[in-house]
């Protein structure tokens, strides 16, 4: 409760009257030089008397009789264990199926074999003269070697 004095903890066993003999003889003599803890005890039994002159609300009917019945039926009940939903999967499983399949999709379309009107036109930067570039006449595109 109080946070520079660690024996103020026993406080409110203290006032309740739980604290056995030993422990109770013991605490009244700290509280005999701990001033925080007096205060506090002093405070705690003014709560504790503006609580006794609270007025007291009846509430009409007994709920402990229920209330035991109630527990006493479930102790007789064995504990089931819950029943796990399989179909609760099924969005998370179609929706990794759906991922896997376009991974392979894709990767198919990224690593399959060339096609052969892609390999012409790139062979073709190779040309002394590059492609769409002008000529003067044909012997000046060509070197003599491969005409």
């Amino acid at each position: 409760m109080n946070k520079h004095c660690k024996k103020s903890e026993d406080l409110s066993a203290y006032l309740d009257g739980e604290l056995d003999e030993k422990t109770r003889l013991k605490f009244e003599t700290h509280l005999e030089d701990c001033s925080a803890c007096m205060e506090m005890l002093h405070d705690l039994r003014c709560l504790h008397g503006c609580f006794q002159t609270l007025p007291q609300q009846e509430v009409g009917f007994d709920l402990a009789p229920a209330v035991l019945a109630e527990l006493g039926r479930q102790r007789a009940r064995p504990a089931s264990l819950p029943r796990f939903n399989w179909w609760r999967l099924l969005p998370a499983s179609f929706a990794a199926a759906a991922t896997v399949l376009l991974g392979v999709f894709l990767g198919n379309l990224l690593t399959g074999a060339p096609d052969a009107e892609v390999a012409a036109p790139t062979l073709a930067m190779f040309d002394p003269i590059p492609p769409g570039g002008l000529c003067i006449g044909f012997a000046e595109c060509y070197p003599k070697e491969r005409i």
